[in-house]
């Protein structure tokens, strides 16, 4: 007779010794994440070195699931492609699951994502005080700019300059082709 296994749940308490992966945990659970394609890491790594160029000196650039806490009971904690945090917000280098809300998230889009998925995201991320959310959405060359407290959704293409975050401005075209 085969045994059935007990699905770990996860608490606060545990954030230390979360095992190694890319996943993310929702009401305590692990949710496993798809390994990314080519193009989603081409895109993660030329937008991460053109904020870090011109951010370096007043934040933090991360990419690649950057556990971020959205909160601790039950735990959820969301894997972000490319954040930036601010030295105001994180005067030291953050290490471990960032615990403090990102100033600005920038997520890149699967063709399998839904709507909800993305809305969700998008809920938590403006519930723990991130200003700023981009999404990239490759597939249709199409990029959504949300603000927090704004009711509004800015959509731009790729050819069309985009402010990141306070007053940093590029063309993802331009980015693309540069780093």
């Amino acid at each position: 007779m085969p045994v059935l296994s007990e699905k770990k749940v996860y608490s606060y308490e545990d954030i230390d010794k979360l095992p190694k992966g890319f996943y993310e945990i929702i009401d305590g659970e692990v949710v496993n994440l798809a390994p990314t394609g080519f193009e989603h890491g081409s895109l993660e790594l030329s937008i991460g070195m053109f904020l870090n160029k011109h951010l370096k000196d007043k934040g933090y650039v991360a990419v690649g699931e950057v556990g971020i806490l959205i909160q601790k009971n039950p735990l959820r904690i969301r894997g972000a492609d490319i954040i930036y945090i601010s030295k105001d917000k994180a005067p030291e280098k953050p290490t471990g699951i960032l615990e403090l809300p990102p100033n600005l998230i920038i997520e890149i889009l699967f063709p399998s994502n839904t709507i909800s998925e993305i809305e969700e995201k998008i809920e938590d991320y403006f519930k723990i005080g991130t200003e700023r959310l981009i999404i990239i959405n490759p597939a249709h060359k199409k990029i959504y700019i949300y603000q927090n407290g704004k009711n509004i959704v800015e959509i731009y293409n790729f050819d069309d300059e985009i402010e990141f975050i306070n007053g940093l401005k590029g063309k993802l075209t331009e980015i693309i082709n540069q780093y």
